[in-house]
């Protein structure tokens, strides 16, 4: 049912347009809790059977009342928010400690423009997504210890004539970005996957079902690939187009191996569904995420509950698809907002913005709590990613 509604607010609320600006990422907030208040309606079991249980503790803001250490946490992240002044995306690197802005990121190519969301990150390299008219281009650079950029360079393969691109991945070695493709005219959400090699340029296209009878196509809403770029695995609403064989259940999670091999994404090996929560009707995926060495799955589950709305970032097992840690939870009253879910290239620092449908609140998870960034600025923040 959950899948159903997010598929009738999608085709009426639609996608947002390609140049973000402040006015439609409230539109995207505003999207989210009309489906807050539908999930609040509904009765919740899931809260009493994910077996264990963790508060949600938040500190910070910054370094001056944290009780946690750095060591081992990335010192740069990248963050896309929107300029209050301009209402146009702005793309920064800060400072994990402080918050400092340390670097801004424009495109090195004249006149186009970075595209929201279309970012990905290899250890200590960013990729970006630069758009012009009808064509995309690729770039990556590197972030110096001293947390300035050290120049851009246009990744092999990286130049997409008549694509748009929605959702980024790369491996944390940097050697393959897999990102969703649709023809520059279109403004469908079901998109194809493309894999690039980023040393070689080499392609693979994961191709997106169709409009004929008998197939299952997929919206896909997130993207992760393993540490050495050999799995894909991505998060999507599956739909039937009259195929008496598919079943629409909700969000899933299905793996692609190997990830530079191409082929149909309803190849792709099921990990995980909505239906196998306990209480379908309880919660829906948000965000899943790929451990780097492909045994684990970090998904983001929104439910409601007699006496709160819930955020819960839960550890299922991608071989058997069982729970086998609840990472953090997060009680956020009548309804919730979420913005993204965001990993560093160890698969040890999850970001996350989440939080009541007043406002949410953008950290790192650390030992089942939420360590704020500095600035605080949960709701302003469209992507964040280290």
């Amino acid at each position: 049912m959950d899948g159903q509604l997010r598929d009738l607010l999608d085709a009426a609320v639609g996608d947002p347009p390609h140049r973000v600006t402040v006015e439609a990422v409230r539109r995207r907030v505003a999207r989210r809790r009309v489906m807050e208040g539908v999930a609040a309606a509904i009765a919740a079991v899931l809260l009493t059977v994910l077996g264990v249980a963790v508060s949600a503790q938040v500190t910070g803001p910054g370094p001056a009342g944290a009780r946690y250490s750095l060591a081992g946490v990335p010192r740069y992240y990248l963050q896309q928010s929107l300029s209050e002044a301009s209402s146009s995306l702005l793309t920064v690197v800060r400072a994990t400690a402080t918050g400092t802005v340390t670097a801004t990121v424009r495109c090195p190519w004249p006149r186009a423009h970075i595209e929201a969301q279309d970012a990905a990150a290899a250890n200590h390299t960013f990729f970006i997504v630069c758009q012009r008219a009808t064509e995309s281009r690729i770039y990556q650079f590197r972030v110096a210890e001293s947390g300035r950029i050290s120049g851009y360079t246009l990744v092999p393969g990286g130049i997409l004539n008549g694509l748009r691109v929605g959702r980024m991945a790369a491996s944390s070695d940097g050697s393959e970005i897999a990102i969703t493709t649709t023809p520059d005219a279109s403004r469908s959400p079901l998109a194809n996957i493309l894999v690039i090699n980023a040393r070689t340029g080499a392609r693979a296209v994961w191709r997106n079902g169709g409009n004929a009878p008998g197939t299952t196509r997929f919206e896909i809403s997130g993207l992760s690939l393993t540490s050495d770029g050999r799995e894909l695995v991505f998060l999507a609403v599956t739909q039937c187009i009259r195929n008496p064989r598919c079943e629409p259940t909700g969000e899933e999670v299905r793996a692609l191996t190997p990830a530079a091999g191409g082929g149909q994404l309803g190849s792709g090996r099921l990990l995980f569904r909505q239906s196998a929560l306990r209480g379908l009707s309880a919660g829906y995926i948000n965000g899943a995420l790929v451990s780097p060495d492909g045994s684990a799955l970090a998904v983001v589950i929104m439910h409601s509950g007699p006496q709160s709305d819930t955020t819960s970032v839960i550890q299922f097992s991608a071989a058997t698809g069982r729970q086998t840690r609840v990472l953090y939870r997060m009680p956020t009253g009548n309804g919730f907002s979420y913005r993204f879910f965001s990993s560093d290239p160890s698969g040890r620092y999850l970001l996350l913005d989440v939080g009541p449908a007043s406002g949410a609140v953008n950290g790192w998870i650390d030992h089942g709590q939420l360590v704020r960034l500095t600035p605080p600025d949960g709701n302003n923040v469209f992507y964040e990613l280290w």
